[in-house]
């Protein structure tokens, strides 16, 4: 599948707008080879399209500048890539110290989903992205307030701190007990509001990982 056009025809496109590389691929190539795209003024005609590459099972969109040049080898400013953003709540089961500028923190969180028998906690991996200073601050007080034992750098705690975690999907993974594991996760918040027995439970992550 072909999305871009360079070279055609003793012609030199590198430095051309994508909308003259765009015309030239489609008069040198088959539209059955070329990667779908659509060209939107709106949000709506964007929406469908990005609706429809999802729905064929892709990660996401790419959204270009029909202005801007080929850039080899750097994404630029010229595009950017668009992906569904899930979320779910989350309880944190334990936590790792930090390196770094994160030194003397407790960082990367190892998150749980309620196991659908009411049995505990099922691990469905790690992240320490989206964390401000502020925030660690705040968790690694938390956590050790919490802490029931340590292994190497890693602190276990109660589980009792729910979080809110965006994510940009669900993989088969065999290294975590519920044999999925969550791609890209980042913390957008702690959720107060939320006791651990009403985070989300792992009957909610397979359904998004079948869908």
């Amino acid at each position: 599948m072909l999305f871009d056009a360079l070279h055609v025809d003793g012609e030199d496109l590198l430095d051309a707008p994508l909308s003259r590389r765009a015309e030239a691929l489609d008069a040198a190539v088959p539209e059955a080879l070329r990667v779908p795209r659509v060209v939107v003024d709106g949000v709506e005609p964007a929406r469908a399209h990005f609706d429809a590459a999802i729905a064929a099972g892709h990660e996401g969109v790419v959204v270009k500048d029909l202005d801007a040049p080929y850039a080899a080898g750097r994404r630029g400013k010229g595009w950017q890539k668009v992906k569904p953003r899930h979320t779910l709540d989350l309880v944190v089961l334990a936590a790792e110290w930090g390196h770094g500028r994160r030194r003397g923190w407790l960082s990367n969180l190892h998150l749980g989903a309620r196991a659908t028998d009411g049995s505990g906690f099922v691990m469905l991996g790690k992240t320490f992205k989206g964390l401000t200073d502020a925030t660690l601050a705040w968790q690694t007080e938390q956590l050790l307030a919490r802490e029931v034992e340590r292994r190497g750098i890693t602190v276990h705690v109660r589980p009792e701190l729910v979080v809110e975690i965006a994510f940009d999907g669900v993989q088969t993974s065999p290294r975590y007990p519920g044999g999925v594991a969550l791609r890209f996760a980042r913390v957008l918040r702690y959720r107060d509001d939320k006791t651990a027995a009403e985070a989300d439970d792992l009957a909610a992550v397979l359904a998004i990982h079948a869908r």
